[in-house]
């Protein structure tokens, strides 16, 4: 039987797809950018001590240092670099958020495929296949008979044949459609 799909299972794996996953990362990264830059907008304490051994006739030297950076005209250097940093954010986040739209999209897409081809087997499934099966055992009996000839019981068999071939190639269509979706999307198929 053709492969179907829990459409339901494949919209709540997006969240997990991995071209989402990369785009969440570069959100992170801009949300930390943004906040590097607030940080250098406060004063910044370091305290350096240093030993140093050196020749006999100078002796040894121990020295110690204190840094203040002051962030100072902040209108002109931290604030368009926090301006800078917060666009680049919220364009990551909308550029996330294009990005799940398209995946969905193209997920349901998918999905509507899929439920096509696989409405298409069943139809020549439980219809077509039945119809020319009838028909073909129609005129054998009728030839039987002696009512119809030859030629009619050779095409009955021939349609027959070709409803057969279409019901292996709409049922392969369908389980195309669903391995592809399993592997694009995730999920699981039954």
């Amino acid at each position: 039987p053709a492969l179907t799909i829990d459409g339901a299972a494949l919209r709540a794996s997006i969240a997990a797809h991995p071209d989402l996953g990369a785009a969440h990362a570069r959100v992170s990264q801009a949300n930390a950018d943004v906040a590097i830059a607030r940080a250098d907008k406060r004063p910044d304490w370091g305290f350096d001590v240093a030993y140093q051994r050196r020749a006999d006739r100078y002796g040894d030297m121990v020295s110690a240092g204190v840094t203040i950076s002051l962030p100072l005209f902040a209108g002109r250097r931290q604030d368009p670099m926090i301006a800078a940093s917060a666009a680049t954010a919220a364009a990551a986040l909308a550029n996330q958020e294009d990005m799940r739209r398209a995946i969905l999209a193209d997920l349901e897409a998918g999905l509507a495929d899929h439920d096509m081809h696989h409405e298409q087997w069943v139809r020549a499934r439980d219809t077509l296949l039945p119809l020319a099966r009838n028909r073909a055992e129609l005129e054998t009996a009728s030839y039987a008979s002696g009512r119809a000839g030859l030629l009619d019981v050779i095409e009955a068999q021939t349609m027959l044949a070709d409803s057969e071939l279409q019901l292996l190639d709409r049922e392969a269509e369908v389980a195309r459609d669903a391995v592809r979706l399993v592997l694009t999307f995730g999920g699981n198929s039954q």
